[in-house]
């Protein structure tokens, strides 16, 4: 199971990165729930950024379930954007769910997902675009976490936890600041529909010998609402889902068949 892995601080034998001034093509895909306050503001913050970022881009979000304004707010969005296409699921089925249809969704060669509440700078995603043609995957972690304590120590417990049972040696697994070739969805399958989606990427990844890199990105305090990520019966459904996917390891096909059909025509 060898895999290439890099965190930001590069050895001197590595090349600095250099990005092309626009990428040809970029998915952003934003889970969204309960995100009224939010949701407007990181649009209409991507649509300003994406255009210095990729030649072709689009934004899909993914209202999952949401019991307040979310849902009319992305319609709206959508109807007043041609670049925003909003979906939406009638329940709440869970973040790993959301992402899985947005990430099934989306059409262009780069795809990124981050979350609607605010807490990310999108002008950093050009930090991650800058090595995208030498990793299949580049991910964020926060150098400063602006979170209440114990969702910081509970973000620590879960990444001792995954290093011990599946040795994934990255710094911040559930970090919503993530950049994928689209050619790294034909072999990975998501199959979590809760807050362990973020692990069974990155597990699947490191299996089957996708390069990986992190690189450090600011982390601000939620503006509006609160985080759900912290509730008891989400902590143990990942729990639950981690096991499973610890016993779906030993026993993965190589030859899995992704969210992407392999060899799919895609704009790169």
């Amino acid at each position: 199971m060898a895999f290439l892995f890099m965190s930001d601080q590069p050895p001197s034998s590595l090349a600095r990165a250099s990005a092309p001034a626009l990428v040809a093509s970029l998915s952003v895909v934003f889970p969204a729930f309960n995100e009224e306050y939010n949701i407007q503001t990181t649009i209409e913050n991507a649509r300003r950024v994406l255009p210095k970022i990729a030649r072709e881009w689009e934004i899909i979000v993914v209202n999952d379930g949401s019991a307040d304004e979310t849902n009319r707010l992305c319609d709206e969005l959508a109807a007043r954007f041609p670049e925003v296409r909003a979906l939406h699921h009638l329940v709440n089925r869970g973040y790993g769910a959301a992402l899985k249809t947005g990430i099934s969704a989306a059409r262009h060669g780069l795809v990124f997902f981050s979350d609607s509440d605010g807490q990310f700078d999108l002008h950093e995603l050009q930090e991650l675009v800058a090595w995208s043609e030498q990793f299949d995957i580049v991910a964020g972690y926060r150098g400063k976490r602006s979170d209440p304590w114990h969702r910081s120590l509970n973000a620590w417990g879960w990444n001792v936890l995954v290093r011990a049972l599946l040795g994934l040696r990255v710094r911040d697994i559930d970090c919503a600041f993530k950049l994928f070739r689209r050619a790294v969805f034909e072999r990975i399958q998501i199959r979590s529909v809760g807050a362990m989606v973020n692990t069974e990427i990155l597990a699947q990844a490191v299996h089957f010998g996708m390069k990986i890199r992190e690189v450090e990105v600011s982390h601000y305090p939620r503006a509006h609402g609160k985080p759900t990520g912290a509730k008891l019966r989400v902590i143990l459904k990942a729990f639950r889902e981690l096991f499973r996917l610890w016993w779906k390891l030993r026993k993965i096909d190589h030859d899995q068949q992704g969210l992407f059909s392999r060899g799919a025509t895609a704009k790169a």
